[in-house]
């Protein structure tokens, strides 16, 4: 079978509208003005907010009580900040999640994959929703966070892949759910390099993340950019533009259209693209724009 095209990791689709919106706005100083912008950070966080709460194809019920907010550069600072907070736990997550946790926790912390395990008294567990191994909602989620919630174990929710999905319909309201996370690195190439992120969590904690956004200390070009998206594009953009191109590469390549747009499930002639889970999930962002 001729995969050419096809890729393992999951990258952001070089959308031409998207480029040549950034082109154009980049003028008059646009980015080095947003460097001695004092209110920027607040009008960020606020409209990225409102802004995910927009959906049309997603609901996350539960989601205002998550009101602390504070930009981090990329969904991987505030897992970093996730495991400061909980050094003296073993960490979990699932087979096929972020390789960074696993590589994380390898040389730093005591983990184990939740698939080999239930989660324990002392744990503290880290889930991606859509998760990132299927790019939809890992099957075992329920059932770990109702053990989650049940001895205390702290979770955090990992959503850099929400503005990709669609039918997404969960409740964060949970006593284990501290924080969540959002990214636009996924959904608008080429934030990935600009590192533009929001942490929410239900309770302020004044950590490091903190101490850096009151001191005015984080990418403010990036936050500006940020901005400038949220009042051109939906958080249904890459959906709504590219589903249908999803579904004929997945034809074409006899795949199964995950609820991610950018991902598509195969079976063991892709074995190749197995992430270590049940499933062999392949990357279809090249050949999105084709």
């Amino acid at each position: 079978m001729n995969i050419t095209g096809l890729e393992g990791n999951a990258l952001p689709i070089r959308d031409s509208e998207v480029l040549s919106f950034i082109k154009k706005i980049d003028v008059n100083n646009f980015f080095s003005n947003s460097l001695q912008d004092l209110t920027i950070r607040d009008r960020f966080l606020k409209e990225y907010f409102e802004w995910i709460q927009t959906s049309k194809l997603n609901k996350l019920h539960g989601i205002k009580k998550f009101k602390h907010l504070s930009y981090v550069h990329g969904t991987s600072q505030a897992f970093d900040f996730f495991y400061a907070e909980n050094s003296k736990c073993r960490f979990r997550c699932f087979k096929g999640d972020f390789m960074y946790h696993a590589l994380s926790w390898d040389r730093n912390y005591k983990f184990s994959y939740l698939d080999d395990e239930s989660v324990q008294k002392n744990d503290a567990v880290i889930i991606s929703i859509p998760f990132s191994g299927n790019g939809s909602l890992h099957d075992k989620t329920l059932e770990v966070l109702e053990k989650c919630d049940l001895l205390g174990v702290p979770v955090m929710i990992d959503l850099a892949y929400y503005n990709l999905a669609r039918g997404i319909n969960f409740n964060l309201d949970r006593p284990s759910i501290k924080s969540i996370t959002f990214s636009l690195s996924k959904s608008f190439y080429p934030l990935d390099k600009l590192r533009v992120g929001i942490r929410c969590k239900k309770e302020f904690s004044d950590d490091p993340v903190d101490i850096f956004n009151s001191f005015d200390m984080f990418n403010k070009p990036g936050a500006s950019l940020g901005l400038e998206i949220f009042k051109k594009f939906s958080p249904d953009h890459n959906q709504i533009k590219f589903r249908k191109k999803q579904y004929q590469i997945c034809s074409e390549f006899d795949l199964n259209p995950s609820e991610c747009v950018i991902f598509g499930l195969g079976d063991e002639r892709f074995k190749q693209f197995n992430r270590d889970s049940r499933w062999n999930r392949v990357c279809l962002s090249p050949l999105l724009i084709k």
